[in-house]
């Protein structure tokens, strides 16, 4: 039912401006012989900004090299493929631009709902029109906040919170 409906979302959605896909790949929940790699893809194909960590991206592509498998997310036909590379920070890359961000050096409690915090983020910022580089950096910066919270949902970072970290990241 997941896969059924996250493309029938996507295919509503039909590539609009930002048609955000988080591989979001949960291994235990498919089961031996579905073909993971398969329907990765096609979700990937109808959107435009494709994102995940480097398991995620491993898994859709073939390829543990964040700039091979961004190409490999751009062949499919996102706008903008993004690596999410845990403590070694963040790769994306369009046709035109290729963004590395260095990872927010912060103790980490609980890694639950970072990637949630990344992903709201990165929206916020691709409808707010601002530059990618931009972007993920706050993006980052909100995954990194709440991995140094101890709760979740209640976790996430405000805007100002968000700028607070990359300040201090910018005066380190």
């Amino acid at each position: 039912p997941s896969r059924s409906a996250t493309l029938a979302a996507l295919d509503v959605r039909k590539r609009r401006d930002f048609t955000v896909h988080d591989l979001d790949h949960r291994h235990h929940l498919w089961h031996e012989g579905d073909d993971a790699r398969r329907w990765a893809r096609e979700a990937a194909k109808r959107a435009t900004v494709v994102l995940g960590n480097i398991e995620e991206v491993e898994m859709a592509t073939g390829t543990r090299n964040p700039v091979a498998g961004a190409a490999a997310l751009l062949d499919l036909g996102a706008k903008i493929a993004i690596v999410k590379r845990g403590g070694e920070g963040v790769y994306a890359r369009t046709a035109s631009e290729e963004v590395t961000v260095r990872p927010v050096e912060i103790p980490v409690l609980n890694g639950l709902g970072a990637g949630d915090a990344f992903g709201g983020a990165l929206c916020h910022g691709l409808l707010a029109g601002w530059p990618l580089r931009r972007t993920l950096e706050a993006a980052n910066a909100a995954g990194a906040i709440v991995a140094s919270r101890l709760a979740c949902a209640d976790a996430m970072p405000t805007l100002a919170e968000i700028e607070t970290v990359l300040a201090r990241k910018v005066s380190a």
